[in-house]
C-alpha cells in the first residue's frame, strides 16, 4: 500500500474573548483579535480548513485506497474533501469543547468572515444552561450555546460533536455511567439537532482502552484528546491528537506551535 505524507493539524479551542478577570482558568480563553488573526495566517499560509468529519473522509481516501474505491462505486463521496484541494498537504481542523456562548456571539463572525468552518463539542444536558461542572471547581460562570444558536452554526457549515452529558472524569466513574454519558450525549443531540453525531470529545482529556473502547461502542467514527500531536498515517482515530490554543498563545507562539508539529510530530 502506498502511503501519502498528507498530515492534519486540529487545534483545540474553549472560549472566544478576553478573560474575565475573575477567571480561575484564562487559559480557556482566546481574544478576538487572536482568534481572527491566527485563522488569517493559516489561510495565507494555504491550509484547507476541514470539520473532523471531512478530515475523516479525506484521511480515508488518502491511506485506504480499496475504501476510497467503495466510496466513489456507492456515490457516498463529498468532493468537498477532495485530495485535489491542496497540493501542499496543509489542512487544519479548529475545534471547540464545551458549548460556551462565547462561539457563537464572539466567534462565528470571525470563522463566517474568513470563509472557514469548525467543529463544535457540545455538553449535551447543558444546552441553554451554564457551565455547572467549571462552577463547582470555582470557575465564574459562562453560559452555555443555546439550540437556536447551535443550528444556525450548523447552517454555517460547523460540526457539532459530543462531549458527554454532564462533563465528568470518564476514568473516574463506572463504565456503565460512563456509556451512558458517551452514548446519550449522542443520541441527545442527534435528536434535538436532527443531525449526525460523529465526533466525540473526552472531558479534560481523561480516557484510557476502555473508554476509547466505550466511544467505539456508541457508534462514533472518531475521538478527540488534549494531548499535542498531529493526525497522520496509522493514527488512532479514537486518541486523535490536538494543539491547545490559549489566552497566552501570542502570534510568535502560534507560528512556533505549527511549525513543531508539522514538522516534529
Amino acid at each position: 500500500m502506498n502511503y501519502f505524507k498528507r498530515k492534519f493539524i486540529i487545534l483545540l479551542y474553549h472560549k472566544i474573548g478576553d478573560y474575565p478577570e475573575k477567571a480561575k482558568f484564562p487559559g480557556l480563553y482566546v481574544s478576538e483579535k487572536n482568534f481572527d488573526k491566527q485563522i488569517k495566517y493559516l489561510k495565507n499560509k494555504g491550509y484547507v480548513f476541514l470539520t473532523l468529519s471531512e478530515m475523516k473522509q479525506l484521511y480515508d481516501n488518502e491511506y485506504y485506497p480499496v475504501l476510497n474505491n467503495l466510496k466513489h462505486e456507492s456515490g457516498n463521496y463529498d468532493s468537498a474533501a477532495d485530495t485535489s484541494k491542496n497540493e501542499k498537504n496543509k489542512f487544519v481542523s479548529i475545534t471547540f469543547d464545551d458549548g460556551s456562548r462565547s462561539i457563537y456571539t464572539k466567534g462565528l463572525k470571525i470563522i463566517k468572515n474568513n470563509n472557514v468552518n469548525a467543529t463544535v463539542f457540545m455538553v449535551s444536558d447543558l444546552i441553554g444552561d451554564v457551565n455547572v461542572w467549571d462552577i463547582k471547581n470555582g470557575e465564574i460562570k459562562d453560559e452555555m450555546l443555546k439550540p437556536e444558536e447551535l443550528r444556525e452554526m450548523i447552517k454555517a457549515g460547523i460540526e457539532i460533536g459530543a462531549h458527554t452529558r454532564t462533563h465528568p472524569h470518564l476514568t473516574m466513574i463506572s463504565e456503565k455511567n460512563a456509556y451512558e454519558e458517551i452514548s446519550d450525549s449522542k443520541k441527545i443531540l442527534e435528536e434535538k439537532l436532527n443531525i449526525n453525531i460523529n465526533f466525540f470529545a473526552y472531558p479534560y482529556g481523561d480516557y484510557n482502552e476502555n473508554v476509547k473502547k466505550l466511544a467505539a461502542k456508541a457508534g462514533f467514527e472518531g475521538a478527540v484528546i488534549t494531548k499535542t500531536g498531529i493526525v497522520k498515517n496509522n493514527a488512532d482515530f479514537f486518541a486523535l491528537r490536538r494543539v491547545a490554543i490559549r489566552h497566552n498563545t501570542d502570534f510568535f507562539k502560534f507560528k512556533r506551535k505549527i511549525f513543531k508539529v508539522k514538522y516534529f510530530y
